[in-house]
């Protein structure tokens, strides 16, 4: 089938009222059809476009925030598969995610992103929209395509094993997606290879505070080096002097 889009006016109708609809965010229903057509004062509030796609059987979360993002690697590659004859640049496009997100996968958006929340915050339910550069890595639906594109590689035997890479710990993503960094494919794709590489070695790096001053690094080098260009085992031992700059241990070596 076919993917829809929201119109605009539609777009800015559900943002400038948000919080005025907790309720039906919270409540999963299937509301907006009939509350833009009553706001718009027309039934047409989405349009179709000629990208073709199968809605992906999406897994629902349940429990904590720590547990539900235990399901993020597996929607990722559902959403992703779904999805894959999109474009990236089809996929800065807010109208999109704003209709998968409130239309679509509502089900999946409220459990994931809202009913752990006592309070539903403009933050949380910032995750439905994707106006913004930053938001489209944070809506709800656009997030796990991105996950899954960035890190797809036909060429390993498993073409999602980065994606299982990225996502086995909510510090990668936060760390590497939400900034510049994030932008090349390659580039990410090679700094995971490299974290997934040594992390054995160094399981330090997989904290929250070294991915930090990892990505700290990676744009100090920025500054001076064009990433792009920068061959695999050169980002090798750009590691390996970001390692010994922090003196972080080997758990190799007998202490």
């Amino acid at each position: 089938m076919k993917l829809h889009y929201l119109k605009e006016v539609a777009v800015n109708q559900l943002r400038e009222n948000m919080m005025s609809n907790v309720e039906h965010y919270r409540n999963a229903d299937d509301w907006i059809g009939s509350y833009l057509a009553n706001y718009l004062d027309s039934e047409t509030w989405s349009l179709e476009s000629n990208i073709s796609y199968r809605k992906a059987d999406l897994i629902i979360p349940i429990g904590s925030s720590t547990e539900a993002s235990k399901t993020d690697a597996e929607n990722a590659k559902r959403i992703h598969r779904s999805l894959k004859n999109l474009t990236p640049v089809q996929a800065m496009d807010s109208r999109i995610w704003t209709y998968l997100t409130h239309h679509v996968f509502q089900e999946y958006m409220s459990a994931r992103w809202l009913l752990t929340k006592q309070e539903v915050t403009k933050g949380a339910l910032d995750r439905y929209f994707a106006n913004t550069k930053r938001e489209v890595i944070r809506n709800g639906i656009a997030r796990l395509w991105w996950y899954g594109y960035l890190t797809y590689d036909p060429t390993k035997e498993n073409p999602y094993e980065l994606t299982d890479f990225l996502l086995s710990t909510q510090n990668l993503p936060h760390g590497l997606l939400e900034r510049t960094v994030g932008d090349n494919k390659e580039w990410l794709m090679g700094m995971l290879e490299i974290l997934m590489k040594y992390k054995d070695e160094y399981p330090d790096i997989m904290m929250k505070k070294y991915i930090d001053k990892f990505v700290v690094y990676l744009n100090f080098v920025g500054g001076v080096t064009v990433l792009d260009c920068v061959k695999n085992e050169d980002l090798d031992n750009l590691f390996l002097q970001w390692i010994q700059k922090e003196n972080i241990k080997s758990a190799l070596i007998q202490v």
